[in-house]
């Protein structure tokens, strides 16, 4: 049933249709307009994605088409595959409880997990892969002669990092945790097959080499370095304060619950596990977290409550619930409704959010109706003032970002912006809105969603007969770049 609700739940997403964003016209227009070798180089708008990702985002818009449907397919199978897995892996690794009901239940309405899997970008690609390799893992270590299995883990693992960059920390985690097993037990066929899966995935991150240093750029990494997600080494209590705030963040990342309460549960959890038997399983959870903890040390990977650590969607997912599943019954000792109000605490939020937005999906901002009225509207001679350049120029064709920001006295101007915070009264470029209101009177409007559109006139009346001329725009000081 909960993983029934989790598919319903991602598919009713994905019917929506809603308009691209930024961040994911950052993709869109890298896999349309790029040629496929151009894929393995530097992207546009310091865009960092897996080529073989955006590869087949190229084939899917040639085959049909550059719809929103078209592009969001991808990490839509992707994310129900990934939750179809995380089910079998839960019901292998969670034991005689409740937990695995709950990890599953947890992932199906986890609000980010739901989104991701309607997202052009390839974060449901991440959990897929992790989840994969964890479960392939955890099924060679109890064998003797895992010479096949090993194989198909270093293939997966060598394919990863084609769809996945986080998939080489989850391929190092569970490599870390088999190699302990092919050191004392194996044989030397085992020991070969372990080695040369390591050395393919090896080979495939030589040859990727290359476009990760294109995409990795300066202001990328200064990006993620303004949103602290590269250690604080000042000092031992700037870095445990750092520790703390990063572990907090990427444990409500999935659920926005308060953090601290669900990384005690995950603590919770690894403690079960460990009591009960289950090193080996939590090692294979937790190691590749820890190895993204330590690209980060190197300002490599951006670690904390961020997209890009969706990664530890298996050991945030599994080891809550586990968590959540021993203090309630822990609790049950006291009164026998305690252990259901622990569980309905955490579950039912999400749920019920999950449950709401299946009635109305989510939306983050409405541009293409606002774009699609301005283009209908639009004459020759105006001026428009794009403040999402990228998104205008996918779903309009012309981009605007170099064009001219100030606008003739005489002629009409289109302000096209997207809202702060979606729901905020102000927009990107506020200012700019401000003093076009106080000059100039305004003609049109539409308003959709976290976005809008006004046309207005000219500041004074014509004196003369204006010279027609092309449609001119321009666009917000730059932003900062996306992950």
């Amino acid at each position: 049933m909960a993983l029934a609700f989790g598919i319903l739940c991602r598919v009713r997403q994905y019917a929506a249709g809603t308009s691209v964003w930024h961040d994911e016209a950052f993709v869109a227009l890298n896999a349309v307009q790029k040629t496929f070798a151009g894929l393995l180089g530097s992207l546009e708008w310091d865009e960092a994605s897996p080529p073989g990702f955006l590869m087949v985002e190229k084939i899917v818009v040639l085959s049909l088409g550059r719809s929103e449907y078209a592009l969001r397919l991808i990490p839509l199978l992707a994310g129900i595959a990934a939750m179809i897995w995380l089910a079998v892996l839960a019901r292998r690794v969670c034991g005689t409880g409740m937990a695995s009901l709950w990890a599953v239940a947890l992932a199906a309405a986890s609000p980010n997990l739901i989104a991701h899997a309607n997202m052009v970008k390839h974060f449901t690609l991440d959990m897929l892969w992790a989840v994969s390799l964890v479960w392939l893992a955890d099924r060679i270590w109890p064998l003797d002669r895992p010479v096949r299995m090993l194989l198909v883990w270093g293939a997966l693992g060598a394919v990863g990092p084609w769809f996945s960059f986080a998939s080489v920390f989850v391929f190092a985690g569970t490599s870390l945790t088999l190699g302990a097993r092919a050191v004392r037990t194996w044989r030397w066929p085992a020991r070969a097959a372990y080695l040369l899966a390591n050395l393919e995935v090896l080979a495939a991150l030589a040859f990727l080499l290359g476009p990760i240093r294109a995409q990795a750029t300066g202001r990328l990494v200064d990006f993620w370095l303004r949103r602290g997600a590269f250690p604080d080494t000042q000092s031992l209590w700037a870095l445990g304060h750092w520790l703390l705030h990063s572990g907090s963040g990427l444990a409500a990342y999935f659920w926005r619950e308060p953090g601290p309460a669900l990384l005690a549960l995950i603590l919770l959890g690894s403690v079960g596990w460990w009591r009960t038997g289950r090193r080996v399983e939590l090692s294979l959870v937790l190691f590749p977290v820890l190895m993204a903890l330590f690209a980060s040390a190197l300002h490599r990977w951006p670690f904390g409550g961020n997209q890009h650590m969706v990664l530890a969607a298996p050991a945030a997912v599994l080891l809550v619930a586990e968590g959540m599943d021993g203090l309630g019954i822990w609790l049950a000792r006291w009164h026998r409704w305690a252990r259901w109000t622990l569980v309905a605490l955490f579950l039912l939020p999400g749920v019920i959010n999950a449950a709401y937005r299946v009635a109305i999906p989510r939306q983050r901002h409405e541009l293409r109706p606002v774009i699609m009225f301005v283009q209908r509207n639009l004459e020759p001679g105006d001026h428009v003032l794009v403040f999402d350049p990228v998104t205008f120029l996918f779903y309009a064709g012309r981009d605007l970002q170099d064009a001219p920001n100030a606008p003739d006295v005489l002629s009409r101007v289109w302000f096209i912006s997207i809202r702060d915070g979606y729901k905020r009264s102000t927009f990107t470029g506020q200012d700019v809105l401000d003093g076009l209101e106080a000059r100039r009177p305004r003609m049109l409007a539409i308003e959709r969603y976290g976005a809008a559109a006004y046309l207005f006139g000219p500041e004074h009346p014509p004196r003369g007969p204006a010279s027609p001329g092309g449609a001119s725009g321009g666009d917000a000081p730059p932003r900062g770049p996306s992950g």
